[in-house]
Order: C-alpha cells, then sequence, then structure tokens
C-alpha cells in the first residue's frame, strides 16, 4: 500500500500442481498509474520483502469483492482465480545486476 501507483492490494493463494499453492497478489491501480509487474516487486524488494517471499502471480484488478464492511473477500478472488474469471499473471523477481 506504499506504492503510490496502487490503491489497495490484496494476497491470496492460487492453485499449484507442483506445490499446492503459490501467492497471487491482487491489486488495483491508482488513477492515472502505468502499473507495471517488475515495478510492483522492484517496490516489494525495496521496502525489504526476501525473494522468497514475493507473490509469483500478479492479477491488475478493477475492483475487489468486498464484505458490507469494505473488507476485501479473498475466498471469493480465490474462487475468481480458480474458475477462470481473472487470469493471474506468473511473474518473477530477479534482482538488478
Amino acid at each position: 500500500m506504499r506504492n503510490p501507483a496502487i490503491a489497495r492490494a490484496a494476497a491470496f493463494a492460487v492453485v499449484d500442481e507442483r506445490l499446492g499453492e503459490k501467492v497471487c497478489l491482487a491489486v488495483i491501480p491508482s488513477e492515472d498509474a502505468d502499473l507495471e509487474a517488475m515495478g510492483v516487486l522492484g517496490h516489494l524488494a525495496a521496502q525489504g520483502l526476501s525473494k522468497y517471499d514475493m507473490p509469483e502471480y500478479l492479477a491488475v484488478l478493477d475492483a475487489f469483492p468486498l464484505t458490507a464492511s469494505g473488507k476485501v473477500l479473498k475466498r471469493e478472488l480465490v474462487i475468481w482465480a480458480r474458475d477462470g474469471h481473472i487470469q493471474p499473471m506468473p511473474v518473477r523477481w530477479t534482482a538488478p545486476a
């Protein structure tokens, strides 16, 4: 949430055949933001997130499913990814040389 290009973010699990689950970061970009996957991962690295904790998928959305109190329904995001409603994009962080 410290990235000015991101208005809202949520991490959730996506199914992986080999490991069972992997982390997907779903984001809603700020207005007029040009959001790129490597920019998001670079920001996370600059904030101290280790390469082992980086999300392996990124989903850029227009809106999140929310509860009545405004919390993100992560279980709904899991269903959306499983059913193909959203298409998380595989991403991999590589530190600059």
